[in-house]
Order: C-alpha cells, then structure tokens, then sequence
C-alpha cells in the first residue's frame, strides 16, 4: 500500500508542476497538408532487449504437475514465446503516404507495412499494416477507407516511433484492444466453468481493422472538437473479406485545448471517449465484443500527465490454460467482462533525458469469482534522445497478479495451483532503440 501511495504521488506531483497535452490522431494519420507531395517514404525500427528472471513453475498439483519446471508465458517473450531474454527486431515498418495531387488535393493516402516480430506479424513474416485512402471533400465529413486503427483508446492510436514512452503497452490495452481471432477448439481436456476452449486463427490486430470512417475536426479559438464513426469488419487484418457479415460500429468523441505547437507532440489538455461494439461468431452461436473507455492526456513544456479507463463485456481472452506454451488449449470469457486503467507522467529535465512513470491495473474475468485475476504493474521509464530522429527507452516493470477470489477455486489442488502460478510471476527489464526516417 505504501508503494502505491508513493506512485500516486509522483504522478501528482509532475501533474502539478504545469498544466500539459494529448494529439488529434485522427488528424495526424489521416490527413496530409494539400501541399504534400506524391510519394512520402517513411519507416522506423525498434530492436528491443527483454529479459525476464524466468523460474520455471514448482509445486503443481494433481494433472497439472506435468508442467512442473515449465516457464509460464507471461515470463516468456513473445510472440514466439520460447526463452524469457532475447534480442528481437520488435518492429520494422516501411510505407509511404502523400496527396494525389494528379487526380485532386483532397485526396490522401497512408500506406504501411510491418516486418518486425511482434502479434502482427505472429502468423506472417510481413504484413501490411495500413492501407487507407482519405477523401476531403464534405466539409465536417471526411470519410477514410481501407485498413486503418481503429478510433479507440490513446494506447491503441499514439504513434509508437513519435510519442509512445515506453516499450510495452499496458496489459489492458494489449488484452482487451489487440482482438487475436479464435475459434472453438477440439483438443482433449475441459476448460474451467465459465470459460470455453478455443483456439487462436490468427495473429493480433494491431488496434486495427478494415472499414470506412466518418470523422472532422472543429477549431474555435484555443479549443479543438473532434469526432469519428467507423463501420468495420471485426474480422484479421490479413483478410479483407468479412466471414460473417457483422460489422463492428465504433465512435470516438475528443475535446482539447491547444497550449500551442502543432503534429504530434503539441501541448495541449485533452479529453476523449469512445465505444465500439460488435458480435463475433463462435462455434453456433454469436456473442457480443463491446470495448469502450475514456481518458486523458495533458502536455505542456516538459511535462506529461495521462490516464485511461477501458472496460470490456464478451470474447475476454484468457490465453493458455494452463498457462504454458504446451497446454492443448486457450480460453476466452465469451460472456464474461474485464476493466482496468493506467496513470502515468513524464518529465523532461533535459533535453536529451526523461523519466517515466506509470501505474496500471487490469481486473480480468470479473463476472466468473474463480477465474478472475488482476494484474499490477508499475513501469520505471528513462529516456535517451539521441537525436530528432533516435531515441533508446529503458524499462523495468515491477509485475504481480492476484488470485481475486481464491476460496472459489475447488479442489483445494486446483487453488494450489492458481496461487502457486500468480506467485512466480516475474519482473520485466526492456531497452529499446528508436530510430525513424
């Protein structure tokens, strides 16, 4: 208690020291000057170090002793998931955006493709990650088309190579934001009451979907409104069909006043929502996936101060079960929910140095008293900035999971377990290298 007491002060602290920030995303990804060129190449890449002091799990009763001496995967790095340190290209991302000035300068385009390893690309070596096209015409309705990040959370839409501090997003966003698409699984073995077995069919999300968007922004002196709605598929982002023929609907509302500066690190105080709601189909039947959140962000000179609340009802994943790299199966709430929310800040004391700080908690499962966990995490941030162009970040994550209802778990051997598995989660150290071109 102490310890959170501590965190909640710093971030206090550097939110009190000045007012602050938070981006039009929608405008920077969206959007080009009528002025642009044709043809923009753009790229970046992000080789990462993770290590992770993984201890294999001990104590295991019953069936699931065979995984005794098995690292559990929230030690493991992923997507591969097969050592606890390693070094990676964790993103490697080359496109091109521009205005079709030959055809007309209401017209822009966004393309980006992803060779890294990460969730993107789990499945396939590359994949392409963005490919949209912006028709300017309609005053106060811009419309987007073709695949792009959905208008949801501040994690899920921040330029990660421009502005996100840290190596890791949240375990919020990345649970209930990063959609995997699953599908019921046949193996042997039943899955916990209250869950279903499922299999995972394809890489993560990336926040992203295909559809089309309607959205604009409104400017009046210092302050700045701004909407979207899209209508998308909910599908992979390597498919462009839709199986089902659901359409995901999903609306975003921000207000900000604008300190100064402008693209994606101007100073302003930044208020949003948004709601996204959908059916996915599941075995025989459909079930409801709504994500919906609200947060903040305030930046203003050398110093940030940001926080977000998520929650979400339907398709909650629940990774492996148990939770190790050889276990026949995954599980997922398809009735059950999960909230969580994260503050953080950061201050820049020099030009070439900032600290970061963030506090986040993630509640999963809330509906069912036997599977519910939640998850702590406290991220230790610094930052290097080499030049305009090069940064290297340095994390380290001090992780824990609570077992949130341990008398429900029956037999005794099975609760053995949960709390034996909560118990040998690690602590995460990252470094990552930023360079953009």
């Amino acid at each position: 208690m102490k310890s959170r007491l501590m965190i909640a002060g710093v971030l206090v602290a550097l939110a009190c020291t000045n007012p602050a920030q938070a981006t039009n995303w929608l405008q920077v990804q969206g959007n080009e000057p009528a002025n642009a060129p044709l043809f923009k190449p753009f790229g970046f890449i992000q080789p990462t170090f993770t290590f992770i002091d993984d201890n294999p799990v001990t104590g295991l009763q019953g069936a699931a002793a065979i995984y005794n001496g098995q690292d559990q995967v929230a030690n493991l790095v992923g997507p591969d998931l097969e050592v606890g340190s390693k070094l990676q290209l964790n993103r490697a991302r080359l496109g091109a955006r521009g205005v079709l000035s030959p055809i007309s300068n209401k017209i822009n385009y966004f393309f980006l493709t992803e060779a890294g390893r990460n969730a993107v690309t789990a499945e396939h070596d590359v994949m392409i990650t963005d490919a949209s096209m912006t028709f300017n015409f309609i005053p106060g309705a811009r419309l987007r088309a073709g695949l792009f990040k959905l208008p949801t959370g501040e994690e899920a839409l921040v330029a990660v190579h421009t502005s996100y501090p840290y190596v890791y997003f949240t375990s919020m966003s990345e649970n209930l934001l990063v959609e995997r698409q699953v599908a019921p699984s046949t193996a042997p073995g039943a899955a916990p009451a209250g869950l279903a077995k499922a299999e995972v069919t394809s890489g993560g999300s990336g926040f992203r979907d295909v559809g089309v968007q309607l959205y604009d922004w409104f400017n009046t002196g210092p302050w700045e409104f701004s909407y979207a709605a899209m209508l998308s598929n909910g599908e992979s982002i390597d498919r462009l069909g839709d199986s089902d023929g659901n359409k995901d609907l999903t609306l975003r509302l921000q207000s900000s006043y604008i300190f100064g500066g402008k693209g994606p690190n101007r100073d302003d105080l930044s208020v949003y929502l948004w709601r996204q709601g959908g059916e996915r189909h599941f075995g025989a039947q459909y079930y409801d996936r709504v994500r919906e959140g609200a947060g903040f962000m305030f930046r203003k000179d050398v110093y940030r101060l940001s926080g977000e609340y998520i929650q979400g009802e339907g398709m909650i994943a629940g990774g492996p079960n148990p939770p190790f790299t050889t276990a026949p199966f995954n599980v997922v709430g398809l009735e059950d929910k999960a909230h969580g929310w994260y503050l953080e800040g950061g201050w820049r004391f020099h030009p070439k140095w900032e600290l970061d700080l963030r506090h986040e908690r993630y509640d999963r499962m809330t509906e069912s008293a036997a599977n519910e966990r939640e998850f702590t995490t406290t991220t230790l941030g610094l930052q290097y900035f080499i030049n305009a162009d090069t940064r290297v970040t340095a994390n380290y994550e001090f992780r824990s999971v609570d077992v949130s209802n341990p008398a429900a778990i029956t037999p005794a051997a099975n609760r053995a377990n949960a709390l034996a598995i909560a118990d040998n989660l690690d602590d995460r150290v990252s470094v990552q290298l930023t360079w953009k071109f």
